[in-house]
């Protein structure tokens, strides 16, 4: 018997140390679980479970628009932290809080569920906490880190008012950055003439040099020209379509002569539409230019 215990004891021990090692290791369900219900606690938010699969969610605005679908395209603008603290994502004017593309593209499987199961409608708004086995998992994604819990707001937008929406940026802007003297057209594009020029006129038709500085509603300049540098422009496109400008200059430039300046705040609808570019323009997005004309040729 003594033989059995000098042999068996120590192998017991080990099982002993194999079981307690499990133990103290939790399930990521039940991690996820644990993180998300103290945050709920912890900021008192009156939040919903979704048919048990741990993604939470508030409803901040019902929909009134036209009910959604995945194979809809629709236009969102959401913000993202995570429930530690250590990501926030919250300027809706950058690329990574805009999407314009199928709703079943989107790659955030709970934000599809909760816009078209729980929303259901456009024109409205929906808060949901993801936790990270339903995000992005242990390996994160960009800048947002492994195993984070994420709080996300998405606004859904109606892409048939989408003007309005532009208008309301534009104006909220104007108040922010308290701007005046600004002219508003029938097409929703914000004017103000700084100089009116004394030179040639401007036409459609013409080729004009301009120096400009073009930037978001989020201040972040997209483009700009060195002084004396100015970039050619062929308002019509037909001598060289690759430079031809965005409706939004098309429209502001015929309002000012060669060596004039013109302040222009344009809606989405006359700069990139609501797709934006894959250079790197967010989606329908609103655009701020400083623009002044040195030369001008006629064709």
């Amino acid at each position: 018997m003594r033989q059995f215990f000098k042999y068996a004891l120590p192998g017991f021990l080990l099982l002993s140390i194999i079981v307690a090692c499990e133990k103290e290791y939790e399930t990521i369900e039940s991690l996820d679980s644990k993180n998300v219900k103290a945050y709920i606690q912890a900021n008192k938010l009156n939040v919903t479970e979704y048919e048990n699969t741990g993604i939470y969610y508030e409803v901040t605005s019902p929909g009134s628009g036209p009910d959604v679908a995945y194979s809809d395209q629709i236009p969102l603008v959401f913000t993202i932290k995570s429930l530690d603290g250590k990501y926030t994502s919250v300027d809706t004017f950058a690329s990574g809080n805009r999407y314009y593309q199928y709703l079943g593209y989107f790659n955030l499987e709970g934000v599809r569920v909760g816009i078209k199961e729980v929303l259901k409608k456009t024109s409205g708004s929906i808060r949901m906490l993801i936790p990270s086995r339903l995000a992005f998992g242990r390996n994160g994604y960009g800048n947002i880190p492994g195993n984070a819990s994420l709080d996300i707001t998405v606004r859904v937008l109606n892409k048939s008012k989408i003007a309005v929406y532009d208008d309301i940026s534009i104006q909220k802007y104007m108040t922010a950055n308290s701007l005046t003297g600004f002219t508003k057209t029938s097409t929703g594009l914000y004017y103000k003439i700084t100089d009116p020029g004394n030179g040639s006129p401007i036409t459609i038709d013409s080729t004009v040099v301009a120096e400009y500085t073009g930037k978001y509603f989020n201040g972040v300049i997209f483009d700009k020209t060195a002084v004396g540098a100015g970039t050619t422009f062929d308002l019509n496109g037909d001598i060289d379509a690759s430079s031809e400008p965005i409706q939004g200059w098309k429209q502001a430039l015929p309002l000012i002569k060669q060596g004039g300046s013109i302040r222009v705040l344009v809606p989405s609808s006359l700069a990139y539409g609501l797709e934006g570019t894959q250079s790197g323009v967010p989606a329908f997005s609103c655009m701020d230019f400083d623009i002044k004309v040195t030369d001008v040729k006629q064709q």
